[in-house]
């Protein structure tokens, strides 16, 4: 008799478990849905994709491409870009990343964090983040363009050492 109740006890605990995970799991999701992640991701994936297609490679290597080598770059970084950009979707990483949210915080932090991004502040958080974002990627941007020369001095003085080697 006690076994039996002891055994109904332990399924009954693992069903709360599973259905505490199973509510975590939900609240994560639609905090990650609050905050569209999905569309930072996106515009994270562009930005990349924009700087590739500036000519950053060119800027680095301080070389001049020829129009093939520039076709050729061309071509190359649409083909990473989707590889990459495939390889880091929302809808495969999704389920990961509402896990290790889960994960991280109490169900009570989630009602929290849920709460603030529906509020009013929470979504001026939200619609400005993108914005901030691009301007934060320009400025690291502008302090790269200053230290391109000593870059392209050492991936210089780097090329003529591994070529006497």
């Amino acid at each position: 008799m006690v076994r039996t109740f002891l055994l109904v006890l332990s399924l009954a605990a693992g069903q709360l478990a599973y259905a505490d995970d199973a509510s975590k799991a939900a609240k994560a999701e639609q905090y990650l849905t609050l905050m569209k992640i999905d569309e930072t991701m996106k515009r994270a994936m562009d930005l990349v994709m924009n700087q590739m297609k500036s000519g950053m490679m060119q800027q680095i290597t301080g070389q001049t491409l020829t129009e093939d080598q520039t076709k050729m770059t061309a071509e190359l970084g649409e083909k990473v870009f989707k590889l990459v950009s495939d390889a880091l979707s929302w809808e495969k990483l999704k389920p990961d990343v509402v896990k290790l949210y889960a994960d991280a915080y109490t169900e009570q932090e989630l009602d929290a964090i849920i709460a603030f991004y529906k509020s009013p502040v929470g979504q001026s958080v939200v619609a400005k983040q993108g914005d901030l974002q691009t301007k934060s990627s320009a400025l690291a941007q502008q302090r790269m363009a200053a230290v391109y020369p000593e870059l392209q001095k050492l991936l210089k003085d780097f090329t003529a050492q591994a070529a006497k080697k």
